[in-house]
């Protein structure tokens, strides 16, 4: 172990012989002179992979005013140790550009602190109703019972039904949202409220699950029609909530977790959830960037609603805070039988549905094509929300026909398309064409309860055994940024996602239940390399951050972290126990984990 004294010995020496060498260091920035200005911080002695063009690895890193200046071997670095340059012994351990998270739910941050919880709980009617009745008995003054993360795999065919909740509670409503958030339970006090009947047509772009022999509604509300509820419980927190949320998430998941820069997948214009995110950012308090989208939905007056959202985009404009997207959701999930399939439910013609049935429609295409060609031309670019292999067609085409009619208004929107659990594989290549993003979520990619549960009797073995393509991506030549789709996933662990995304197989879903013994699609596994890379500078690229973020290279803000082992060198069932030891965001620490200590930190010569 080097002291303090040993260590500062040695940098000046390495300082002297940097100046003297015959040959310059290795280094992704200009060799420094001998005036150099002295760095604010300096990390020595570790793996450095910089996720540069070549993938280049180096030893060190210098940091002065948030941002790179050098990034090289130890010889170059020490350069710039001065008198009050923090030093930092890496001890050889890895070094990453700060993850990127690319979509994400900042809001559930609120709803972790102030609602009730059902993640994590064992997936079954009784355990969530258990869950129900203790929170009512521990929250009397509560009006409204509210919650989220049941999960479907636990009523799969067919939603849950409000008379499990008015055994429990009846006096007040419940309202629970699935882990998803595509799906509401209801007791029948929350019905009643809202004045769901027999009678209560099903809204656009939902289905209010229903009663075989009664047509009474059974309890479930898919999609749209969860908006039905909305009289009985807005849904909507504080700006007080939310900041408090926000303060949370950044101290006990972004920081230990790695996670520099999220972009928010959706909101609402005049949201209470953007106006806290404001507030943090406007008085430099926050340990992360976030770029945003508002939510169109098909019921909005699109052109009025664009102008709403394009006047209050202008109000945040700060370099941690900006709304520069317009999110549509083009289909549901397949555990509400509502994402938008090619071919038919394998399971079409039982619960109600009629054979052939292929899912509802959001969105009519040609609805689609004028929204998102209005999104372009008030200068937003789009993020679609689409599972199945239709949905995903279908937004392909919304964005190759919009891109025609807005002209050059936004030539470069970097579209992505989020979810992609079932891809035709003639649309691989439109993406690649198109430029669009691809943004999976790798933690999902499990023969888990949803495939077991859900996928493979409501799709059929062939099509569940061939969910999420990763590699094919790649092979194609399209852009894969990776996310966690947080507060959906549990823990939003980039770290598990990188082992998923390699493996196919994760001793622990995000979903609990059983434990996945088999791989899914073991073709589609794809290399370290290229997991990190869809963590890091393509989420960059997705959000027009890759000049200033994303890779370790001079020039860029140091949003940087520290691994305590090599996931590019040990056994892949490794990488998902690995931990962030140090996280910097623009150079300032926002996290260290205890194991971390600082006996190779040291101030100057």
């Amino acid at each position: 172990m080097i002291g303090t004294i040993g260590l500062r010995v040695i940098l000046v020496a390495a300082a002297i012989l940097a100046t003297a060498a015959a040959k310059p260091p290795k280094t992704s920035s200009e060799a420094p002179s001998a005036r150099t200005a002295a760095a604010d911080l300096v990390l020595l002695h570790g793996i450095v992979h910089t996720v540069d063009r070549d993938d280049t690895k180096v030893g060190a890193v210098a940091v002065r005013d948030g941002k790179i200046v050098f990034a090289g071997d130890d010889e170059g670095a020490a350069v710039y140790v001065g008198d009050a340059t923090r030093v930092i012994d890496l001890r050889g351990r890895l070094v990453l550009p700060g993850f990127i998270d690319s979509h994400f739910h900042v809001g559930s941050a609120a709803g972790r602190l102030f609602d009730l919880n059902l993640r994590g709980l064992p997936v079954t009617r009784r355990a969530y109703a258990e869950a129900v009745e203790k929170y009512a008995r521990e929250h009397p003054g509560a009006n409204v019972i509210r919650g989220r993360g049941w999960s479907e795999a636990a009523f799969a065919g067919i939603g849950p039904r409000r008379e499990w909740l008015d055994e429990v509670v009846s006096d007040r409503p419940v309202i629970l949202s699935s882990d998803g958030g595509h799906s509401t339970w209801v007791n029948s006090r929350a019905l009643e409220m809202a004045g769901i009947t027999a009678e209560t047509p099903d809204p656009e772009g939902g289905v209010i699950e229903r009663d075989p022999e009664s047509g009474q509604p059974s309890g479930t509300l898919r999609e749209a029609a969860g908006g039905l509820i909305a009289s009985v419980d807005p849904g909507d927190f504080s700006v007080d909530q939310y900041e408090r949320g926000l303060r949370w998430m950044q101290e006990t998941i972004l920081g230990p977790l790695g996670i520099t820069g999220v972009f928010n997948a959706g909101g609402s214009v005049g949201s209470n959830l953007y106006a806290a995110v404001e507030k943090l950012a406007r008085g430099g308090e926050m340990t992360f960037w976030l770029r945003g989208a508002y939510t169109a939905r098909p019921s909005y007056d699109t052109g009025a609603w664009l102008r709403k959202a394009a006047a209050e985009r202008r109000r945040f404009a700060s370099r941690h805070f900006r709304i520069t997207a317009i999110k549509f959701f083009e289909d549901g999930v397949i555990e509400g039988h509502t994402a938008l399939l090619l071919e038919p439910y394998a399971d079409a013609g039982q619960h109600g549905r009629k054979r052939g049935f292929r899912g509802p429609r959001i969105w009519r295409p040609e609805a689609l094509e004028a929204a998102v060609t209005a999104a372009y031309r008030h200068g937003f670019q789009t993020h679609h929300h689409a599972i199945a292999d239709r949905s995903v067609a279908e937004a392909l085409d919304a964005i190759a026909m919009a891109r025609q009619a807005a002209g050059r208004s936004f030539p470069d929107p970097r579209d992505g398309i989020t979810h992609l659990t079932l891809v035709a594989p003639p649309d691989l290549g439109r993406f690649a064409d198109l430029g669009v993003l691809a943004v999976p979520q790798p933690q999902w990619f499990l023969k888990d309860d949803y495939y077991h549960d859900v996928f493979v009797p409501f799709l059929g073995r062939e099509r569940a055994d061939r969910a999420y393509p990763m590699k094919s991506f790649f092979d194609a030549g399209v852009v894969v940024a990776s996310s966690s789709d947080w507060g959906v996933t549990e823990p939003p662990d980039p770290l598990r996602g990188i082992q998923t995304a390699v493996m196919r197989l994760y001793p622990i879903p995000p979903f609990g239940g059983r434990v996945p013994s088999e791989v899914l699609w073991p073709a589609e596994r794809i290399p370290v390399r290229q997991a990190i890379r869809s963590y890091t500078i393509n989420g960059a690229y997705g959000n027009f951050l890759e000049k200033e973020r994303g890779s370790i290279e001079a020039g860029k803000y140091a949003d940087l972290i520290v691994l305590d082992r090599n996931i590019l060198d040990i056994d892949p069932s490794g990488i998902g126990e690995s931990r962030v030891v140090l996280t910097l965001f623009e150079g300032r620490e926002v996290y260290r984990h205890p194991s971390f200590d600082a006996a190779g930190v040291s101030r100057g010569r």
